[in-house]
């Protein structure tokens, strides 16, 4: 079912006179461009792909008719954030899309014209990418991740399966303004909200991995809160195995972590994220301005729970908490 804040953005698009926007000739071709962090061709990221063009595609928008879809992705590697950004705008896209922080940022500095949408992207407003959520002002709208609640509630599931720990470690990416402002956040709330510190481990390129982990077996860290920024997401077996290799409890937000290994997830439906962004992009394809369009928020979490991760690491699940899951992986 889709989340009520899509459908309040399907049910006010605009049908506008066929003098305005792009839908006004049928056989006009809209060039939408995606900027992601990790392939959206792949098993674990094809859906989000799938989600987006289906939404298009029911509000008049077809590949190969009237839309073509421009996707580029960095594959983790943060340096090719404005490369690719540069890309789509010298194609000239009609509306850029920008997955996370990190690629919204890149449109940010590439120009100022071109409408974006952005998706998964936390702290919008401290990060510069629009002047408040009612009003962006600017190029820039879409949907936003609402992190600091959603930490918060996974830190406390941390304390609740792993009872007793007075630490969590948190796995981000400092160059990512998303994941940068939300470790400032949690290390100002946490401890006052969930009576926990906070040890910031920063992976900023895969050469990162082997050094943090060794800071988290010489601080003897027994939870861990993983961000889920493109570096980290793209070599996400790779941590995940060294995590379980530990017995670290494990906690993310989105849970296409969770399917490889990360014990819990506990945050927005990424699904709708993507679904609520191509309605955003039919809306200015058909005349709307980023400037006009508030910024929305998630209404839709999900609790996802790993119980072979579980089983590894030597952690019970009490059944009570496995009621509340949206999903279960055995």
């Amino acid at each position: 079912m889709k989340a009520a804040f899509l459908a309040g953005l399907l049910a006010t698009v605009v049908v506008l006179t066929p003098t305005k926007g792009l839908a006004q000739n049928a056989t006009k071709m809209a060039r939408v461009g995606i900027l992601s962090g990790a392939s959206l061709s792949t098993p674990a990221n094809a859906r989000f792909r799938e989600a987006f063009v289906a939404v298009l595609r029911e509000l008049g928008w077809e590949e190969g008719r009237n839309l073509m879809v421009e996707a580029r992705a960095t594959e983790g590697r943060a340096e090719r954030y404005g490369e690719l950004a540069a890309e789509l705008v010298a194609l000239k896209v009609d509306v850029a899309v920008a997955s996370g922080s990190q690629g919204t940022q890149a449109f940010k500095e590439n120009t100022s014209t071109i409408p974006v949408v952005m998706l998964d992207a936390s702290h919008p407003v401290e990060a510069g990418f629009v002047a408040s959520l009612a009003r962006p002002g600017g190029n820039i709208t879409g949907v936003t991740s609402q992190m600091d609640e959603v930490n918060v509630k996974a830190i406390e599931l941390l304390r609740d399966v792993q009872p007793g720990i007075k630490r969590v470690g948190v796995l981000f990416t400092p160059s990512n303004a998303g994941s940068a402002l939300t470790v400032k956040h949690s290390i100002e709330q946490i401890p006052l909200r969930v009576g926990l510190s906070l040890v910031p481990l920063p992976i900023e390129t895969v050469a990162d991995i082997d050094t943090t982990f060794s800071i988290i077996d010489r601080e003897g860290l027994r939870a861990l809160h993983v961000h889920p920024t493109p570096v980290i997401n793209t070599n996400r077996i790779r941590i995940a195995a060294l995590l379980i290799e530990r017995r670290l409890a494990t906690a993310t937000a989105f849970n296409t972590l969770v399917r490889d290994g990360i014990l819990m997830s506990y945050g927005p439906d990424q699904l709708e994220s993507w679904r609520g962004a191509a309605a955003y992009v039919d809306r200015i394809l058909r005349g709307a301005k980023p400037a006009d369009l508030p910024v929305q928020q998630p209404t839709k979490f999900l609790l996802t729970i790993n119980l072979k991760t579980a089983k590894a690491i030597g952690i019970e699940i009490t059944p009570e908490l496995l009621a509340r899951a949206d999903e279960v992986i055995e």
